[in-house]
């Protein structure tokens, strides 16, 4: 495909699908031609507010595939519809940027990993911390060696009061398939498992926790509360993966918990180092002193950084990052701890 050629591009879901709307307005390369969600009146709202007056609005995605020449789509649905949108955007010949996590399950995501295959078409994993000027910092750091050898990482997000949307889709587990730990855990998960390098995972150890949502507690700020509707996810998720090579990655992801006060990060050990993503630092050890790096790093839209990836991937040719084979095996350790938390065994990952 010529560089010079904007990609035309259509919106699927108008709820996190606005952000994408901002990335693609902000990068160069690419443009929303086309904005589609079951509620149309939201579409034009929205359609409005960002400026996309020459957008077309669908209330279907398979119209708005069959009756526009588009190159590329953002999947920005509930978790149930990902796999489902995504497969029927790649059969008909288009690009796919699909949100976070890739499907509900491994197993729905290799789905999506055949069609791309199949087709030829590059499917990315909207994972948009990578994109965080802190991330790609690190990121460069770690690759030069300053850290050594990585053997372990302890990421996290834990909020104080946060469960969203309570009876609705983020609660109940046919539609988003799981709490915390498969809608704000796959982001901690992947920023540390990204910067130890990517290893294939080899066993996984989980448990899960429901104190706040059954008792109709612990609820936030973001969506609508239906209390007469349904929780039946978990509030709270710990899990220990461990890697080929040696690296073992501890996670803890909650929306409720009885805290002082929210807390989100990322630290990566190494034999010769240690990094702390988000207040970034660097400890390095030199001649028996201790000394801590703690850069001044510029300003950077992540989501910017995000969609301008998946356009020159799709421009040049080139495999995303990440890849829909990433997002298969982040949704293998995901899987892994549910299933472990339900048997109360660890769980082995197969490849």
């Amino acid at each position: 495909m010529s560089s010079d050629k904007k990609l035309r591009v259509g919106i699927i879901g108008v709820g996190i699908g606005q952000a994408h709307i901002n990335g693609y307005k902000k990068a160069t390369g690419g443009e929303v031609v086309a904005l589609c969600d079951l509620n149309t009146e939201r579409a034009e709202q929205v359609k409005n507010e960002t400026g996309l007056e020459n957008a077309r609005i669908f209330a279907d995605h398979q119209t708005m595939l069959k009756e526009l020449e588009l190159d590329a789509v953002s999947v920005c649905l509930p978790n149930k519809f990902h796999a489902p949108v995504a497969i029927d955007a790649l059969n008909a010949g288009k690009h796919v940027l699909c949100e976070k996590p890739l499907a509900m399950s491994a197993q729905e995501g290799q789905q999506i990993a055949d069609a791309a295959a199949k087709t030829g078409n590059n499917c990315m994993v909207g994972q948009v911390n990578r994109f965080r000027a802190d991330s790609q910092y690190l990121k460069k750091q770690i690759a030069a060696g300053e850290l050594g050898n990585i053997y372990y990482a302890h990421t996290g997000w834990l909020r104080k009061r946060g469960i969203p949307g309570y009876g609705g889709w983020f609660t109940t587990k046919e539609l988003s398939g799981g709490g915390p730990l498969i809608d704000i855990g796959v982001h901690m998960l992947d920023i540390a498992w990204w910067l130890c390098g990517s290893p294939k995972p080899i066993a996984v150890t989980g448990v899960t926790y429901g104190e706040f949502g059954p008792h109709k507690r612990g609820l936030g700020g973001w969506g609508t509360h239906n209390l007469d509707g349904t929780f039946n996810v978990e509030d709270l998720a710990v899990g220990i993966i461990r890697f080929e090579g040696g690296l073992t990655i501890n996670l803890e992801v909650s929306w409720a918990l009885n805290i002082r006060k929210e807390r989100q990060w990322c630290q990566i050990f190494g034999n010769q180092g240690g990094a702390e993503w988000g207040d970034v630092a660097i400890v390095r050890e030199q001649d028996s002193v201790v000394s801590t790096l703690t850069p001044e790093l510029p300003n950077a839209d992540p989501w910017q950084g995000q969609i301008q990836h998946f356009i020159d991937s799709i421009q040049n040719g080139t495999i995303p990052d990440p890849d829909v084979n990433q997002g298969v095996q982040m949704m293998k350790m995901l899987d892994g701890i549910y299933e472990s938390a339900k048997s109360g065994k660890e769980v082995v990952i197969a490849q």
